[in-house]
């Protein structure tokens, strides 16, 4: 009995010189918390209705005008935004580099149009809110983006920024490693020759959204061929994208052919050239995501 007694009394002192595991602690809260950044506004909501009493957290699903008010404290939806308003950490909405020389069509203050709001939800229940409030001459469209998630009585907001883009640009939240980011993918093409989409990558620092990388996702482009004299070459690119806990994985792949000529068969055309294939990393080092290498198309391009 004694030499129970004693081993239960070392069994003790190792939980508390080790830290043994509290097995009663909810299991769910501990990635949850440990893959998300710290919120930097939070907004009490109504008591969120049990999703089935097994202690489960709800994620819960806000309407884009209800996380407006939460982002911009005061706002109302009667007399909308001032040009001079701020977010929920201070910041001015509009008055930064990223939208400066945007132009509100509707004037000052600004009533919002809800289908000028979109949401897009990624893991954990995380959404990213955009705003698209104001015009560019060459047709993009800007505004504040935000990083937020509604889960049982609380509204968190992560990251605050602003973003500048085609009208119908997908920012979609995303997961890399123990980091979460932002990516806005955008799609510009004058024409079906010369097209081009690009991923832009946000990182959450101190409450902030930071723009730190943009990466070719698809390319096209034709020019004179300057090995087949006489005949067009179409640079073609595609990049396989892979979020890794050090940084994000690019493959990319660049395809060069001489373009077809149906109306004159006489000519050696519609061939491939040749194919070309490399892999690099944007990697992530404290609050920038930096290239190991230059784009592959950068070094192709021109060369046939």
């Amino acid at each position: 009995m004694k030499a129970i007694g004693v081993l239960g009394l070392l069994l003790s002192f190792g939980c508390i010189s080790l830290g043994c595991v509290d097995t009663q602690r909810p299991a769910l809260e501990v990635p949850a918390r440990k893959t998300l950044p710290v919120s930097v506004c939070t907004t009490q909501l109504a008591p969120a209705r049990s999703g089935g009493g097994d202690g489960r957290a709800v994620v819960r699903t806000l309407d884009p005008e209800h996380w407006m008010r939460i982002l911009v404290p005061g706002y109302e939806d009667a007399t909308g935004l001032s040009p001079t308003a701020t977010d929920c950490t201070g910041h001015y909405l509009f008055a930064n580099e990223t939208l400066r020389q945007g132009i509100s069509t509707r004037g000052w203050p600004r009533v919002l149009d809800p289908n000028e709001l979109d949401v897009r939800t990624g893991p954990k229940g995380l959404q990213v809110v955009r705003l698209r409030a104001v015009h560019f001459q060459d047709g993009d469209i800007g505004g504040p983006i935000a990083l937020v998630r509604a889960i049982d009585d609380r509204a968190e907001v992560y990251g605050v920024g602003s973003y500048r883009g085609p009208v119908d640009a997908k920012l979609e939240p995303v997961r890399m490693g123990n980091e979460m980011l932002v990516v806005a993918e955008a799609k510009r093409c004058p024409d079906v020759t010369d097209c081009r989409k690009t991923a832009s990558f946000f990182l959450v620092r101190r409450g902030r959204l930071l723009d730190v990388a943009t990466a070719d996702i698809e390319r096209v482009q034709r020019m004179p061929s300057v090995t087949e004299r006489g005949l067009y070459a179409e640079y073609r690119m595609t990049t396989d994208v892979t979020y890794a806990p050090d940084g994000i994985r690019l493959l990319e792949q660049v395809r060069v052919k001489i373009i077809p000529y149906p109306n004159e068969p006489e000519r050696d055309s519609d061939r491939l050239l040749r194919t070309v294939e490399f892999a690099r990393l944007l990697r992530l080092d404290r609050d920038s995501l930096f290239a190991t290498n230059e784009s592959l198309w950068e070094r192709v391009i021109g060369q046939d």
